[in-house]
């Protein structure tokens, strides 16, 4: 079921969003490093690209439309060396996705990590919820730490 909300658009409205080709974020998706490595760029897609904190960045290929980096691990509670989910990656994924929406010009987000299973499902997981996007009930390998921290953060900063 689709949960978006429809409105009256005057004449006006519709010319103008035509010319301006405005788009609105429709799919959010997660996969694995190998998976993203291989695929060429999408139009109108984004990218938020999650390695652990001892990893190389991941090679995109072609030019995605934005493309968001991060540097943590699969883990829960701080322990040395590797790095923790923060607020501040919590902060820095919400304003990503919000001005790529905001924009206009990202009609997907694609959402990477080392396996496709939990770092990036939590994001996307997170995503989904706030744009109202499917997601699949039943999946529950999404890191919850990472989920939490985006849900808590956004209901923090209001937007």
């Amino acid at each position: 079921m689709d949960n978006r909300s429809a409105r009256y658009c005057s004449p006006e409205e519709i010319e103008a969003a035509f010319k301006e080709k405005v788009m609105a974020l429709q799919t959010v998706l997660f996969c694995s490093q190998k998976e993203i490595e291989a695929r060429p760029a999408w139009p109108h897609w984004a990218v938020i690209s999650i390695v652990g904190s001892l990893c190389e960045p991941v090679v995109l290929k072609g030019e995605w439309d934005r493309v968001l980096r991060l540097e943590f691990d699969d883990i829960d509670f701080e322990e040395d060396p590797y790095q923790i989910f923060t607020e501040q990656h919590a902060r820095d994924i919400i304003q990503f996705v919000q001005e790529g929406v905001k924009d206009g010009k990202i009609e997907g987000v694609l959402v990477h990590c080392k396996a496709g299973i939990s770092r990036s499902a939590a994001v996307a997981k997170w995503i989904a919820g706030r744009y109202l996007l499917p997601f699949p009930d039943s999946y529950a390998l999404y890191n919850k730490h990472v989920h939490f921290t985006l849900r808590s953060e956004h209901m923090i900063i209001g937007y």
